[in-house]
Protein backbone atom coordinates (compact mmCIF):
# COMPACT_ATOMS: atom_id res chain seq x y z
CA UNK A 1 0.00 0.00 0.00
CA UNK A 2 1.32 3.65 -0.94
CA UNK A 3 2.28 6.09 1.76
CA UNK A 4 -0.59 8.98 2.27
CA UNK A 5 1.92 12.31 1.46
CA UNK A 6 -0.73 15.05 2.30
CA UNK A 7 -3.72 14.80 3.86
CA UNK A 8 -6.61 17.43 4.07
CA UNK A 9 -9.90 18.42 3.91
CA UNK A 10 -11.68 19.99 0.42
CA UNK A 11 -14.97 21.86 -0.20
CA UNK A 12 -17.02 21.83 -3.19
CA UNK A 13 -17.08 25.73 -4.36
CA UNK A 14 -20.05 26.55 -6.41
CA UNK A 15 -19.61 25.29 -9.39
CA UNK A 16 -19.21 21.51 -7.95
CA UNK A 17 -15.15 21.78 -8.50
CA UNK A 18 -12.61 20.20 -6.23
CA UNK A 19 -9.23 21.78 -6.11
CA UNK A 20 -6.31 19.82 -5.37
CA UNK A 21 -3.60 21.34 -4.18
CA UNK A 22 0.04 20.99 -5.60
CA UNK A 23 -0.91 17.75 -7.77
CA UNK A 24 1.59 16.53 -10.03
CA UNK A 25 -0.52 15.24 -12.71
CA UNK A 26 -3.07 17.33 -15.25
CA UNK A 27 -5.19 14.43 -15.68
CA UNK A 28 -7.02 11.80 -13.73
CA UNK A 29 -9.42 8.99 -14.32
CA UNK A 30 -11.89 9.39 -11.98
CA UNK A 31 -14.14 6.91 -9.98
CA UNK A 32 -17.14 7.72 -7.59
CA UNK A 33 -18.87 4.90 -5.70
CA UNK A 34 -22.43 4.84 -4.74
CA UNK A 35 -21.22 5.33 -0.67
CA UNK A 36 -19.48 8.84 -1.37
CA UNK A 37 -16.26 7.97 -2.03
CA UNK A 38 -14.24 9.11 -5.02
CA UNK A 39 -10.73 7.61 -6.24
CA UNK A 40 -8.53 9.54 -8.36
CA UNK A 41 -5.80 8.02 -10.61
CA UNK A 42 -3.08 10.20 -12.39
CA UNK A 43 -3.21 9.63 -15.98
CA UNK A 44 -0.28 10.69 -18.91
CA UNK A 45 -1.18 10.94 -22.09
CA UNK A 46 0.34 9.86 -24.75
CA UNK A 47 2.93 12.67 -26.62
CA UNK A 48 2.24 12.18 -30.67
CA UNK A 49 5.55 12.25 -31.16
CA UNK A 50 6.03 9.46 -29.35
CA UNK A 51 4.20 6.99 -31.68
CA UNK A 52 5.93 4.71 -33.30
CA UNK A 53 6.33 5.24 -37.49
CA UNK A 54 4.22 1.99 -37.78
CA UNK A 55 1.82 3.63 -36.09
CA UNK A 56 1.45 6.88 -37.38
CA UNK A 57 1.39 5.09 -40.95
CA UNK A 58 -1.25 2.99 -39.98
CA UNK A 59 -3.30 6.31 -38.57
CA UNK A 60 -2.64 8.46 -42.09
CA UNK A 61 -3.66 5.41 -44.10
CA UNK A 62 -7.15 4.62 -42.16
CA UNK A 63 -8.34 8.55 -42.18
CA UNK A 64 -7.28 8.25 -46.07
CA UNK A 65 -9.51 5.42 -46.62
CA UNK A 66 -12.02 7.13 -44.47
CA UNK A 67 -11.95 10.09 -46.82
CA UNK A 68 -12.12 7.89 -49.55
CA UNK A 69 -14.99 6.22 -48.41
CA UNK A 70 -12.91 2.81 -48.71
CA UNK A 71 -14.50 1.28 -45.73
CA UNK A 72 -16.22 -2.11 -44.92
CA UNK A 73 -19.74 -2.42 -44.67
CA UNK A 74 -21.37 -1.26 -41.53
CA UNK A 75 -21.75 -4.08 -38.99
CA UNK A 76 -25.16 -5.18 -38.20
CA UNK A 77 -25.45 -5.02 -34.05
CA UNK A 78 -29.43 -6.22 -33.88
CA UNK A 79 -28.54 -9.51 -33.26
CA UNK A 80 -25.54 -9.44 -30.83
CA UNK A 81 -27.75 -7.00 -28.75
CA UNK A 82 -30.78 -9.56 -28.88
CA UNK A 83 -28.45 -12.21 -27.99
CA UNK A 84 -27.13 -10.17 -24.84
CA UNK A 85 -30.96 -9.68 -23.89
CA UNK A 86 -31.65 -13.35 -23.84
CA UNK A 87 -28.49 -14.22 -21.65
Amino acid sequence: MEDIIKKYDAKLDNKKRLTIRGTKYDFYHVQEFTDGTVVLRPRILMDPNELSENTLHMMDKSIENFKTRNTSNPVEIDKYLKAMEKA
